[in-house]
């Protein structure tokens, strides 16, 4: 009788230690899943962060746009704006009324801080000088393009030009009163506005504050787009020494109309960025007024390189949706490497076909410090570009490295190395040590060294002083069928064009 008496109160206790028990083992499971204490999740990059306007050590006054870039593989959640370390504006821009500070020298700090915590920043210095207001002639503003009152649709390339005796300190492109960036150019995808007439605004700010403008208006009609044929294009990097001002090689640009490429990935442009893209305009111009009647190019290039053989640029005559100046790339011990020159990630429109094409300028110097240095390089940015996704890529530029498919055909080659590009291709092993790179090869793309396929039995020179090729473009599984031919140092100038030779490929998107 006992027994019974105390059954139903014994059967409660079991059922409340098994409620208990499973709810705790519910609650540890998420704790410890959560990113924050889940090491493999937890990212620990930090956003990549330009300042795009003002520029550094510009002299400025009256009324100016702060305007910031930031990027990161899992997004961007907030935005922080400093000025001499007093909080201004949590967004990517901030109008600074330059007449309530002291004329003096001033610090602008801005911020970008991922989903996980990881802040970004970079700072410059400028300095106000609101004293003196003798210069009273604004900037002279022309919109390049698109056409004022053309029927326009798809992604456009909005490009102003701004000219000013004092220089230009900061650009502002507005769309239907809406800043949309602080530079000179602006990739604007009209699918996302309603068809009718829109109104662009394009400023541009002097030294002294003067502003100048110019404003037109077109027609959106994206009713009835037109798919773009599928065409052949051709592609090329060109290292150009020393940002094409060694007066021993005076033929760069000689070689840039001899090729008449595409797309352009240039190496070493540290000077073009200078007194706002003052030289990377002067060539665009250029080559579009002699090749007047191609599609014009349009440029872009690194920001903020202090050195003339430091920094990449590119020149396209197909739309460039976005871009993004890398400074760090993520190492498969899940830390961040410091880069010796910045990676330019630059994606294009190619005929409806959105390419990443991205430049690469790895360490110089042989030594087994330097090579290290390379090795890391390369293993953080294939991984960068793994993060990408199952996408289109092309991989170029100068790579300082010598590549394990010219072993046996090039004998004389020593001293860079054969590490950083036995990641690339299979079977991932260096030729001259013997060493397995499989453990940092690409997880995601099978890559084609264009000129050595196209090319199986002339080994290639790009760099006569080591008679090898350091310089190479690779594409991965999306385009290694389409490339037809690969050339370098074909043209007549090649040789009084730059130390570098450079490196071309058809591609045949049909």
């Amino acid at each position: 009788m006992r027994l019974k008496e105390y059954r139903r109160p014994l059967d409660i206790i079991t059922l409340s230690i098994v409620l208990i028990s499973t709810i705790s083992i519910v609650f540890l499971y998420i704790i410890l899943n959560t990113p924050e204490n889940n090491s493999q999740e937890q990212d620990t990059i930090l956003p990549n962060v330009i300042i795009l306007s003002p520029i550094q050590d510009s002299t400025v006054s009256g009324t100016i746009l702060i305007d910031m870039n930031a990027t990161d593989a899992n997004g961007i959640s907030s935005y922080a704006i400093y000025i001499d370390d007093v909080f201004k504006s949590g967004t990517k821009s901030y109008s600074w009324d330059t007449t309530q500070e002291n004329d003096s020298i001033h610090t602008i700090l801005c911020e970008a801080t991922d989903p996980f915590g990881n802040t970004g920043s970079t700072s410059i210095f400028i300095t106000v000088d609101n004293g003196g207001g003798a210069d009273n002639t604004p900037p002279i503003v022309t919109i390049i393009s698109p056409i004022a009152n053309s029927t326009i649709s798809g992604i456009v390339t909005i490009t102003m030009s701004a000219t000013d005796a004092n220089g230009i300190s900061s650009y502002a492109i507005y769309i239907n009163d809406i800043l949309r960036t602080g530079t000179n150019f602006y990739s604007w995808n009209t699918t996302q506005e309603t068809n009718g007439s829109h109104t662009i605004l394009c400023q541009a700010f002097d030294p002294s504050g003067n502003n100048g403008s110019d404003i037109i208006s077109v027609i959106v009609n994206n009713s009835v787009i037109t798919q773009e044929h599928p065409e052949i294009f051709k592609l090329m990097t060109f290292n150009i020494k020393e940002s094409g001002e060694d007066l021993a090689y005076p033929d760069w640009k000689a070689v840039v109309k001899e090729e008449n490429a595409d797309i352009i990935m240039f190496i070493e442009t540290g000077y073009w960025d200078d007194n706002s893209n003052q030289k990377l305009n002067q060539y665009v111009n250029e080559f579009n007024t002699y090749f007047a009647s191609e599609d014009p190019y349009i440029g872009y290039c690194t920001q903020g390189i202090s050195y003339s053989t430091d920094g990449a640029a590119i020149m396209s005559r197909y739309p460039v949706i976005a871009y993004n100046q890398i400074t760090h790339v993520p190492l498969d011990n899940s830390t961040s490497y410091d880069v010796t020159h910045d990676f330019y990630d630059v994606e294009v429109n190619v005929s409806g076909t959105l390419i990443h094409i991205i430049g690469s300028h790895l360490k110089a110097i042989p030594g087994a410090v330097n090579e290290q240095r390379r090795e890391w390089e390369q293993e953080g940015i294939i991984n960068y570009m793994d993060n990408l996704g199952n996408i289109p890529l092309v991989y170029l530029g100068d790579l300082n490295s010598f590549s394990p498919g010219d072993w046996g055909l090039n004998t004389l080659q020593s001293e860079l190395g054969y590490g950083p590009l036995s990641m690339m291709v299979s079977p991932y092993s260096n030729p001259a040590t013997g060493g397995d790179y499989s453990a940092y090869s690409s997880a995601n793309h099978d890559w084609t060294d264009v000129y050595r396929t196209l090319n199986p039995t002339d080994w290639g020179i790009t760099y006569p002083s080591y008679d090898s090729r350091i310089d190479f473009i690779y594409v991965n599984q999306f385009l290694s069928t389409n490339i037809i031919n690969s050339t370098t140092g074909d043209t007549t100038h090649a040789s009084t064009g730059s130390d570098h030779f450079s490196v071309d490929v058809y591609i045949n998107l049909n």
